[in-house]
């Protein structure tokens, strides 16, 4: 009965019975319980003997402990107690059950107890271990972000394509103020750039940062020690705030966040699941119109406020003011540096200074630029260029060898060309002739000479050069197609140039009239 009947009902039933003086029917219905359990409570009542004055000024534990005797807690039984600790730790193991554990422990104790009342005391000592300290938010402190998982969706105006976008979502953690856009994807371009966006729609950004553990912001996850992505730490430190991420499997570490996600997922992804959108900048036009509705909505219990309301109060004043500069997106790669001392950045080469030939650097990636490192120190910059297959070689990272006349590298495959055959010595010739400075032909040179050296059938491997060169193929992709399916071996059918035909229509049909 009290599974479903609480103190409250139990207390309310007695004094409407017996002061009231309603039938045990009237109480039931106005209470919302059974006429059968308010008769089982009179019962019990009446056979307690106590006055009604006395049980009504008792403490819940003790009323129930006097109708309801015996389900008064059960007295421990020395000797054959469970271990519930190092049940605890056991659960923690794989494959371990509780049933287990329960027929290890009547193995050592036969007289121990059932298996229901061994369930009872794990199921009283795990509600005791499990209790939430509520957590408390300094105004101006913290931050929570994550992704929803619900998506919104962008249609193709042109071809119908439905492509989903995922929903950036942060709260502050004192006022519980959100902000929340739709973005392409999870990458850390747009990780980063939603916490840039999030921070001028606040007017001030915070002191901590509490990310959930995806990619984009940690590289390693560690329940105490993880390892931050260092683009978005690099963005973090630009407005002065520290990022501590929370525990992994750890949802209550960021609970607000949680909140705002499925505050999000009703009121913006739902709102807006029937409308289509034909571009993400009108999407996040109306998830922007979303935001504003939750953030001015009055909040329940709160005397008609509004989270805007307590943002302006607590949150604002206490955060830390916005640098002047917005940070620029950018990214940090590693790149081994070739022998053409450049490194590769989208498909374009650049270069830093020959002696960190074969040595791995740090590349630094803006829109604008692109800067490499060895050991912290930066040893050249160059503009971004977003032309694949191009080079930007400075002549200052050249050797003087390198300056005025033909790269010795690039001799030496010049050679080892020649001797495969002059068809070959020709391709590498337009190679080195097809770029501005012949460094930045050496890798192509020596991806050919390479693929040739190592065709078993040398006459093949110029057969397939003459092919290439005839027909403009000269790339490394291109002349390892053309000798892997043989087809310079081929016959080639002649052509056949002209051919005169009673249906040809030439120049003369098509002459003005005189």
């Amino acid at each position: 009965m009290r599974e479903k009947t609480t103190m409250r009902h139990i207390r309310e039933a007695l004094r409407l019975v017996y002061q009231q003086g309603l039938s045990r029917n009237q109480a039931g219905q106005a209470l919302g319980i059974g006429r059968t359990t308010v008769q089982e409570l009179d019962r019990r009542f009446q056979s307690s003997g106590m006055p009604l004055e006395e049980a009504l000024s008792l403490s819940d534990e003790d009323l129930e402990s006097h109708l309801f005797p015996a389900s008064a807690k059960e007295p421990s039984r020395p000797g054959i107690e469970p271990d519930l600790d190092r049940i605890s730790q056991e659960l923690s193991r794989p494959g371990v059950t509780l049933k287990l554990l329960w027929e290890e422990y009547r193995k050592e104790r036969p007289e121990g107890l059932g298996y229901t009342q061994f369930w009872q005391r794990w199921s009283h000592h795990g509600k005791a271990r499990e209790l939430v300290m509520r957590q408390e938010h300094k105004p101006g402190e913290k931050v929570f972000v994550d992704y929803s998982g619900d998506r919104l969706e962008v249609v193709d105006p042109r071809t119908g394509e439905v492509t989903p976008k995922e929903l950036f979502v942060m709260a502050w953690g004192a006022s519980s103020f959100i902000y929340a856009e739709a973005q392409d994807s999870q990458k850390l371009s747009d990780w980063t750039m939603g916490h840039v966006r999030a921070f001028e729609y606040f007017g001030c950004a915070p002191s901590l940062a509490v990310p959930d553990c995806l990619r984009s912001a940690v590289t390693k996850a560690h329940r105490y020690d993880p390892v931050l992505n260092r683009t978005y730490v690099e963005m973090c430190s630009h407005y002065g705030v520290v990022a501590v991420p929370a525990r992994p499997h750890s949802p209550r570490d960021k609970g607000k966040v949680e909140n705002a996600v499925r505050i999000a997922q009703q009121r913006i992804v739902a709102v807006l699941r029937n409308r289509i959108f034909q571009s993400l900048a009108e999407l996040n036009r109306a998830v922007r119109q979303e935001v504003d509705r939750i953030n001015d909505a009055p909040m329940q219990g709160r005397d008609g406020k509004c989270r805007r309301d307590f943002f302006e109060e607590i949150d604002r004043p206490a955060a830390q003011s916005l640098a002047q500069d917005a940070w620029q997106y950018q990214q940090w790669l590693v790149r081994r540096v070739g022998l053409d001392y450049c490194v590769e950045v989208d498909r374009h080469w650049y270069s830093v200074p020959h002696a960190l030939a074969g040595k791995a650097v740090d590349v630094r990636v803006t829109a604008t630029a692109v800067e490499a490192y060895s050991d912290r120190e930066r040893v050249a910059v160059h503009p971004r260029v977003h032309r694949p297959f191009g080079h930007s070689i400075q002549e200052s990272h050249m050797p003087e060898s390198h300056k005025h006349s033909l790269p010795v590298d690039l001799k030496s495959l010049q050679w080892r060309a020649q001797l495969i055959g002059p068809s070959m010595s020709e391709l590498v010739q337009v190679r080195i002739d097809g770029v501005t400075h012949p460094v930045a032909a050496l890798r192509a040179c020596l991806g050919l000479v390479r693929l040739a050296e190592n065709c078993q059938d040398k006459p093949k491997a110029e057969r397939a050069a003459r092919f290439g060169l005839d027909r403009r193929l000269v790339s490394c992709k291109e002349y390892e197609q053309i000798l892997r399916t043989g087809v310079a071996e081929k016959p080639q059918e002649e052509d056949p140039g002209v051919v005169v035909h009673v249906n040809l229509q030439g120049p003369s049909l098509w002459a003005k009239e005189g």
